[in-house]
């Protein structure tokens, strides 16, 4: 009798001992999903481009006649006055008019003088060298590099959104702070260009102006710029990478007591980082981020 009861003992826990290690092997193991949090804060929608600084009020200096122009002994970056002397032309040079004792430097008094038109900067000289030019040929270009102008081409689906007045900010990597723009013109007219990869584009110049002068920049830099489309000091947002379609709708994956609840939501504006949710979702709740294959109503989770 004694053994007898010795033996279910020794059975009913070896079958305790089986159904544990059945349980453990088939048991579903919560699968391992990083996670976010649905929380109110500040949001913003914004294009960012690749612009360029352009001088306003640009001057071409050009050739009022044709003939032999002398070197110009201006270079980039050199400041001048209006009316200052930029270069002659002989209409009609002969072969020597002077004679080897009188130095070359002299003034050519049978030459045109080409004057300044304004005050500012050489921000171009076409060409140096000694030349026979014709009339209306480019001979230099002036400007003030401090009045500087920002335009940024995008493409025409994103234009729209743009209003002048946007503020435009530029970040550069050797920026300490963030330089203010805004926008001042839309232009009307789209430009067909082609793309890297040789997608025809219809891209449109959004034309800025700095807020305030700064003068490290000079003309046609390159800089990198972001146009704000839409702000707000706080609304209800998840993070874009919890988002998935569901045919025509937005789904995200909710945790609920350890497992993934499939949701549909209403969202507003979006940018790469962040989402804008109008229904579906409320302040607190966990979301899955970049949702996998792995997932469906009711699998278990571990958040890491």
């Amino acid at each position: 009798m004694q053994i007898g009861r010795k033996r279910l003992i020794y059975i009913g826990a070896a079958i305790v001992a089986l159904g544990l290690l059945l349980w453990s092997v088939f048991r579903e193991s919560p699968v391992s999903v990083e996670a976010g949090v649905v929380k109110r804060s500040p949001m913003a929608v914004t294009i960012d481009a690749e612009g360029r600084t352009r001088v306003r009020d640009k001057v071409t200096v050009t050739a009022p006649i044709s003939g032999l122009m002398a070197r110009i002994r201006l270079t980039e970056g050199d400041n001048i006055v209006r009316n200052f002397p930029l270069a002659e032309i002989d209409p009609n040079p002969p072969i020597q008019r002077t004679t080897p004792t009188e130095p070359r430097s002299m003034p050519n008094p049978y030459a045109a003088k080409v004057f300044a038109p304004i005050g500012g900067k050489v921000l171009r000289v076409f060409d140096k060298s000694e030349r026979f030019v014709a009339a209306g040929a480019p001979i230099l270009e002036l400007g003030n590099p401090e009045n500087i102008e920002i335009v940024v081409d995008i493409l025409s689906t994103d234009a729209v959104m743009v209003r002048p007045g946007a503020v435009m900010v530029i970040q550069n990597e050797h920026e300490v702070s963030p330089i203010r723009a805004h926008v001042r013109l839309v232009e009307s007219q789209a430009i067909t260009k082609v793309s890297a990869l040789g997608v025809e584009e219809q891209r449109v110049n959004v034309i800025g102006d700095l807020d305030s002068k700064y003068s490290h920049y000079g003309d046609n830099f390159r800089v990198d710029v972001r146009i704000m489309v839409w702000e707000a000091d706080e609304v209800l947002t998840i993070p874009s990478s919890a988002l998935f379609r569901s045919g025509e709708n937005w789904d995200v994956f909710v945790i609920e007591k350890g497992k993934a609840r499939r949701r549909s939501v209403t969202i507003g504006h979006q940018n790469p980082e962040s989402t804008e949710v109008l229904g579906g979702l409320s302040e607190g709740d966990t979301v899955i981020l970049f949702p996998s294959s792995q997932l469906s109503d009711g699998t278990k989770v571990e958040a890491r």
